[in-house]
């Protein structure tokens, strides 16, 4: 089972993009976010999440999509209380183009990190080694440099194609 964590202001092509992976590869797939009221997104659309926190199923795979500021979210006990909750029993954990401050934030973050160059200069400041590549797989989080690069990493994880 695949579950999208909708940050406030997430990006919906990543987000629409794990969902598409997830039917396409026959696996299922739900959003998730803090309550099941809507959450906005970068382009203007508004998400209701299939489960709030506390109702929703153990995932395999956590797809964390970027957002306005995902770092915010990681300082709300809620927040962190879910990602905890699940963290061990994760195959895999996708970080959007700029995720990546959600998972620091939380401590989760790996030492080495593939991100794009606004996300990478942030990184570098805070320790982060920033290794070149659309994707990197350090244990179980692949970090990304968002867009089609999480398309890449997804498909490594899967080891199926994603016909778009």
């Amino acid at each position: 089972m695949l579950a999208v964590l909708l940050l406030p202001e997430f990006s919906e092509l990543e987000a629409a993009l794990a969902l598409e992976a997830a039917r396409l590869w026959g696996m299922p797939a739900y959003t998730v976010a803090k309550g099941r009221k809507g959450v906005p997104a970068l382009a203007g659309s508004v998400w209701t999440p299939t489960y709030a926190f506390p109702a929703a199923p153990p995932p395999k795979a956590l797809v964390v999509p970027g957002a306005r500021r995902p770092e915010r979210a990681a300082k709300d006990p809620s927040w962190l209380a879910f990602l905890d909750a699940i963290w061990e029993d994760l195959e895999a954990v996708f970080l959007g183009f700029n995720a990546h401050g959600f998972l620091a934030e939380a401590g989760r973050l790996p030492p080495r990190v593939a991100a794009r160059e606004e996300v990478a200069l942030r990184l570098l400041r805070e320790g982060y080694r920033v290794v070149p590549g659309a994707f990197l797989r350090e244990g179980k989080v692949y970090t990304t440099q968002g867009g089609l690069a999480l398309r890449a990493a997804l498909e490594d994880w899967g080891g199926k194609a994603i016909a778009l």
